[in-house]
């Protein structure tokens, strides 16, 4: 089904949308301090070459050194030191570096002129375009002149029309996806019938719950078990792709006793999962209803991009002040925009505010310009998150 990509640019955050019959589809957002993912550029340099793992660990800047494996080299192992341009392969996970490939194109190896390793190569619209190119995409829209014609430059997507948002609403807001991207990052999923998923990320897996709930089945507990599972199966298939899930998963179907219905089971959920861009391995079903699968990591899961752990011993989450800031700078630009606002302000808290006007002053500078007057930025220890100023 042909879809639109729908693109919206704050400063230093891009997020990009594709959208097929008004429904959310794949959701990328992309930040410079976000954690890397598959097709990022790094200027990295050689630490040193480990045979028992026969490669090479190389410097990124990162927390962790990446592993650039012997047959992902052009030529024999460099020497230590050297600098030379890799790219992501397999995203960094907990306790894991990135895996990194040397094989990248003289255009993407340009990139790397004027760096000095090690660095992280500014992404410019080649993650867009990637999407752009691997999606059935009839449309674009995005709401920064710029990187539209860069995204329509390097896409090379014939037949797709381009489009700049130039209304006063925010695009995001426009189409309906504020909404839907928020969702992405509450644990609660309602399915079709009255059912839901709760999906709860681990440190070392993602359990998934299929709850009953209200859903109205008829013909006794084995048929109403049969009729929630198979409601589930879309919508955990879908959930994997947006929320960028990776790694073992593990889901909690209600219990089937028949081995025909768990097979059947296993197998619609094989079937759901085909379309993905990730390969996935689904598993069977064992009689109490436990079901295991995997998805590769090529990025970071949605919820590591916006939000950091938090209570006790880090088992639950909550957003990041980088995504508290750009929030509420989305929100006072849609507050403030066409109304006669003389002096734009935000009370937020400390930490909001020091990220304000440190990592997302780009975002800040850029909400400026569109609206034609400097905003005020004021912390306050106070204010839970942040506050809207419309004096």
């Amino acid at each position: 089904m042909p879809g639109e990509l729908i693109v919206s640019a704050l400063g230093g955050e891009v997020r990009a949308a594709l959208v097929r019959d008004e429904a959310l589809v794949e959701l990328l957002v992309l930040r410079g301090d976000a954690p890397p993912q598959a097709g990022d550029l790094f200027l990295a340099r050689v630490e040193r070459f480990d045979k028992g793992l026969d490669g090479a660990f190389v410097d990124l800047g990162l927390e962790r050194s990446g592993l650039l494996p012997k047959r992902e080299m052009i030529g024999p192992p460099p020497p230590e030191g050297t600098a030379l341009t890799v790219k992501v392969v397999r995203a960094p996970a907990a306790g894991k570096g990135a895996r990194v490939s040397a094989r990248v194109s003289a255009a993407e190896a340009a990139r790397a002129e004027g760096h000095r390793a090690p660095a992280r190569l500014p992404a410019g619209a080649a993650p867009l375009a990637g999407l752009l190119r691997s999606a059935a995409v009839t449309g674009v829209v995005a709401d920064d002149a710029a990187l539209l014609k860069q995204l329509e430059r390097e896409a090379g997507a014939d037949g797709c029309q381009f489009s700049l948002h130039t209304a006063r609403e925010p695009l995001f807001e426009t189409k309906g996806l504020e909404t839907q991207v928020e969702a992405l990052l509450q644990p609660r999923v309602d399915c079709a019938g009255g059912s839901f998923l709760l999906i709860e990320p681990g440190q070392t897996l993602t359990a998934i719950d299929v709850n009953a709930g209200r859903h109205d089945g008829r013909g006794g507990a084995e048929a109403l078990a049969r009729q929630v599972n198979h409601a589930a199966v879309p919508e955990i298939a879908r959930q994997l792709r947006l929320r960028a899930l990776s790694g073992l998963i593990v889901v909690d179907f209600l219990a089937l006793r028949k081995a025909e219905d768990r097979k059947a089971l296993a197998a619609a959920l094989r079937r759901a999962v085909e379309s993905d861009p990730e390969p996935c391995q689904v598993f069977g079903l064992s009689p109490s209803g436990l079901l295991e699968m995997t998805r590769r990591r090529s990025r970071p899961p949605l919820h590591e991009v916006l939000c950091r752990r938090s209570g006790l011993g880090g088992s639950g989450w909550e957003k990041t002040p980088e995504t508290l800031a750009c929030e509420a700078l989305r929100a006072l630009a849609a507050a403030a925009m066409g109304r006669a606002v003389r002096a734009p302000g935000l009370r937020a808290a400390p930490a909001v505010a020091e990220a304000l006007k440190g990592g997302q002053a780009a975002a800040l500078a850029a909400v400026e310009q569109r609206l034609g007057s400097a905003v005020t930025v004021t912390a306050d220890p106070l204010v839970e998150r942040y506050e809207l100023v419309l004096g």
